[in-house]
């Protein structure tokens, strides 16, 4: 069995593959009403509760979290470092407890997005905002981890959020379809691994799955980067190992 924490847009499709060959195994998501991350005794009964099964899970992809709009880590710092931080770390006990196999889904926004430099899995880390700190700091956790799986995951919402799409941030955007189906291929390795697409603006990116006007953007760029992701690790992975 693979357990996902929590039930939103990647959750959503990660469960919807669980008929993959390469998957071979039932796939559950934990809603916050079934095990709230943020509470260490409800994630050790629910577990436990599971691990009594004779399917029981062998791996679990954490993809709860604090992210939208990523703003909410700034407005709400406590909750973010309780959700992100500690919640992880809850996870990450309860797997270490039962060996099961830790994935974490963490972001691109960890990286460090001054340099206009293609980034690779080993690039320098200097997040640009609450959210990108929150989920550095889950990443500490998963690291300390033999078993784990840190994933920095370049994922787009489409539909889009929002009414047009920048035209001059470049991005390696992927759908959380797309997204899940490579993950559920790379369970099985550890370390880290970017996950994305073809570095491109977000307005190409957007456009391609529905209609939206395109934008230039002129603020700060210590609120909106561009990050480019390197994912010549994950084809590779690709090409060899898990085809």
């Amino acid at each position: 069995m693979i357990l996902i924490t929590g039930n939103g847009a990647l959750a959503q499709e990660l469960i919807k593959y669980s008929s993959l060959p390469q998957v071979g195994m039932p796939i559950m998501s934990l809603s916050k009403r079934e095990m709230d991350i943020t509470n260490e005794e409800q994630v050790s009964n629910t577990i436990k509760k599971y691990m009594m099964m004779p399917d029981f899970p062998k791996y679990i992809i954490h993809t709860a979290a604090l992210t939208k709009p990523m703003s909410v880590n700034d407005k709400n710092p406590i909750m973010s470092i309780d959700t992100n931080i500690v919640g992880t770390a809850n996870i990450a006990k309860i797997c270490y407890k039962y060996d099961i196999k830790f994935i974490y889904i963490s972001t691109d926004f960890v990286y460090d997005s001054r340099t206009n430099d293609v980034i690779n899995e080993q690039g320098g880390l200097k997040p640009i905002n609450n959210y990108g700190w929150s989920k550095l700091g889950g990443e500490c956790v998963s690291h300390i981890l033999p078993n784990s799986l840190t994933l920095r995951c370049s994922l787009c919402d489409i539909p889009f959020r929002h009414k047009a799409a920048f035209d001059n941030v470049y991005r390696t955007p992927i759908t959380h379809k797309d997204a899940a189906k490579l993950i559920l291929k790379v369970k099985d390795q550890t370390g880290i691994i970017n996950i994305g697409g073809d570095i491109q603006t977000v307005y190409d990116f957007v456009i391609k799955h529905q209609s939206i006007n395109p934008t230039t953007y002129k603020g700060n760029s210590s609120q909106v980067t561009s990050i480019k992701l390197d994912t010549t690790k994950l084809t590779q992975l690709n090409e060899k190992t898990i085809k």
